[in-house]
């Protein structure tokens, strides 16, 4: 499978010129989404909803952190060309739920080489849901950031009983992907299955240097779901994904990234007038991740040949039921979560040594959320959530006994909203409190539960051809958990020495939020801006708070007459001189101020019949060189010539193409 899409990009075209010709079904039945260049529009307070199938600029996404940027204030901190680790409003990692098909998806890697959006194949979901800050308790616990939902909706067969997608995308520095998607079903059940592939070489910066960065990524997925009557859906998924990727920002590369994990579901409607829905979930999922020296760079005298082999497996479950009470609707339920972590090491041949257990986590929760629609215009949301979670450090002699930490967490929110003419209103407070997760938890300390307390507030105004929306929040975080790097030197500050990493509490501050505006200003063409922003303060030692990225402007102009379209994007990016050295996150730490940059990207789409569409763009277009604020730190950009960076640049002039098919 080394050039699938230059084999299907043909034959995509003509299946979908001899279909177009039989004309089956009503041209209004298909609908295809145009090119999409600002990415995402707020319409509901404090949530971000869009389709993962649609294309966004830059190059459509590869993986689910590709995907997230185009959310205002949705931060990626690259380390290759796939697996970067996604930030909202500057906090990420377990601050920031991940949560695919109503399972919480986690990486494995000790160093976080694999993050949860690196399992995450975009063309295998129907819509992403971001909820901002701690504003709902349905979604887990530790919503600190917030969360971010891969979803999966059931099929439907109304019109005809089979269903056909497929993408395929060939661009710069020899990237090609392929997604198909075929389902097949009726009154009585359904069936769909999803293939996917992305791949790419190493891509250039704008100065022309090669950046340590190919990938290659494949998925698998089929659910089958069986319905009796039309109000009962009992269905089951598998999942299987495979890959590999070379990393810029350190010394190993990603070689393995397998992922097996399987869900069930049972789902009962309209039981009673006020008994909406019982559903009843249960999945497993295990990841099996190398990283290692040798198999994506050469060998160096300095590193020799070492691998590290994590392993985590998480099991999940959970029972909800829905309520409707005229004007009410109540959601309660409970979860459970049963996480598992493994490892072994050694060199090239560490796969004859067995795992041994480094930490487990145990969580049991409970939750209920209430939406009371008090008048047409005015309605109030609130949830509680209670949850009990046991760690384990298990990384030790056989003599010493087990080290078990318990953490009660308790989360909670309160919002309202008021409609006034076509403006929306609302505030809302919310508390949300985090356990220390598997990588802050490296040696057993004894840190405190993160407590965070925000508002948050806003309006969306929508008035003919003209959106207008607004987001702010101001929060405060006690007890932190900050990572911070220090250099141990050996034989005085001339001697050899190794960085050693501590995790400790702090106090921290927050505001911020996001902007914006779209104007229909003429028939089919629109012109539309985002500003989003973020400013941390670490109380306790009175800096920055690190790893909080800079202000960010994006601009559009497109037209779109349902045929033909063509778009701009103009993002600009502001200098950074508020940062920490050496302070940060368990993705990486401050190591410096950032310049200001901007980026122009164009687009152009042709929908040359009622099945396909073809897009193409070109990113970067005066390829810049430039860099993210929160990437880590450049590392061997390219090992074979020895080249450095202060950070891992982003990529330069990028061309790429995309056809989508819909039957």
């Amino acid at each position: 499978m080394k050039y699938p899409p230059l084999l299907i990009l043909p034959i995509v075209l003509a299946v979908s010129q001899a279909w177009a010709d039989t004309d089956p079904v009503p041209e209004e039945t298909v609908t295809l989404s145009p090119v999409t260049v600002t990415g995402t529009q707020q319409q509901k307070a404090n949530t971000v909803k869009f389709n993962p199938k649609a294309t966004l600029q830059p190059l459509p996404a590869g993986d689910g952190a590709d995907l997230l940027q185009s959310v205002p204030n949705m931060s990626i901190i690259r380390k290759g060309g796939s697996s970067g680790d996604p930030l909202f409003r500057g906090l990420g990692g377990s601050r920031l739920a991940i949560n695919a098909d109503d399972q919480f998806v986690y990486g494995g890697c000790s160093n976080r080489m694999d993050p949860p959006t690196s399992y995450i194949h975009p063309s295998t979901f129907d819509e992403v849901v971001v909820t901002k800050g701690p504003q709902t308790v349905t979604q887990g616990m530790g919503l600190i950031s917030g969360s971010v939902h891969f979803v999966r909706k059931d099929p439907t067969f109304h019109e005809q009983p089979y269903s056909f997608n497929g993408s395929t995308t060939l661009g710069s520095s020899g990237r090609r992907d392929a997604s198909f998607e075929a389902g097949a079903g009726g009154k009585y059940g359904y069936a769909r299955l999803n293939v996917s592939h992305n791949e790419s070489d190493d891509y250039k910066d704008g100065a022309g240097n090669r950046v340590h960065s190919n990938f290659k990524r494949d998925s698998q997925m089929v659910q089958l779901g069986v319905t009796p009557t039309e109000n009962t859906t009992i269905a089951g998924t598998y999942e299987r994904s495979r890959g590999k990727a070379a990393y810029a920002d350190r010394m190993m590369d990603g070689s393995k990234f397998d992922r097996d994990a399987w869900n069930v579901r049972i789902s009962q409607r309209n039981i009673t007038p006020w008994l909406s829905e019982i559903e009843a979930r249960y999945g497993s999922s295990e990841i099996d991740h190398v990283m290692d020296t040798y198999s994506l760079r050469p060998v160096t005298m300095m590193m020799g040949k070492r691998a590290m082999n994590p392993k985590r497996r998480t099991d999940t479950g959970n029972l909800k039921a829905t309520f409707d009470w005229d004007n009410v609707n109540l959601q309660t339920g409970i979860d459970y979560m049963r996480d598992r972590h493994t490892e072994r090491k050694g060199d090239e041949n560490y796969a004859s040594s067995p795992f041994k257990p480094t930490q487990s986590f145990d969580q049991l929760g409970g939750f209920a959320e209430a939406a009371w629609q008090r008048t047409d215009k005015q309605k109030l949301i609130a949830g509680l959530r209670h949850d009990q979670v046991t760690g384990t450090y298990e990384d030790k002699a056989d003599s010493d006994p087990l080290k078990k930490t318990k953490y009660p967490l308790n989360s909670g929110f309160f919002r309202f909203e008021q409609k006034l003419g076509d403006t929306k209103y609302y505030a809302g407070f919310g508390i949300a409190q985090r356990a220390p997760d598997y990588w802050e938890r490296k040696e057993p300390k004894n840190l405190r539960k993160e407590t965070n307390r925000q508002i948050d507030a806003g309006m969306i105004w929508n008035k003919g051809n003209l959106h207008l929306a607004a987001s702010l929040f101001a929060g405060k975080i006690r007890d932190y958990i900050l990572i911070e790097q220090h250099m141990m030197h050996h034989g005085g500050h001339g001697g050899h020495g190794h960085v050693m990493t501590m995790a400790r509490n702090i106090d921290a501050t927050r505001f911020g939020g996001e902007l914006e505006a779209k104007w229909q200003f003429a028939p089919s063409w629109s012109i539309s801006s985002n500003l989003a922003y973020t400013r941390g303060k670490n109380t306790t030692d009175n800096l920055p708070l690190a790893q909080t990225p800079p202000l960010e402007w994006n601009n559009t102009l497109a037209f779109d007459n349902g045929k033909f379209s063509v778009g701009a994007l103009w993002k600009l990016v502001a200098k950074q001189n508020r940062y920490a050295k050496g302070q940060g996150n368990i993705i990486g730490q401050d190591i410096g101020a950032s310049a200001g940059f901007g980026v122009l990207s164009v687009n152009a789409g042709w929908k040359f019949n009622k099945y396909a569409t073809l897009q193409g763009g070109v990113d970067n277009v005066f390829n810049k060189t430039y860099a993210e604020f929160v990437s880590r730190s450049g590392g061997f950009v390219d090992p074979a010539a020895g080249i450095k960076t202060t950070r891992v640049n982003e990529p330069g002039r990028t061309a790429w193409l995309r056809l989508q098919a819909k039957f």
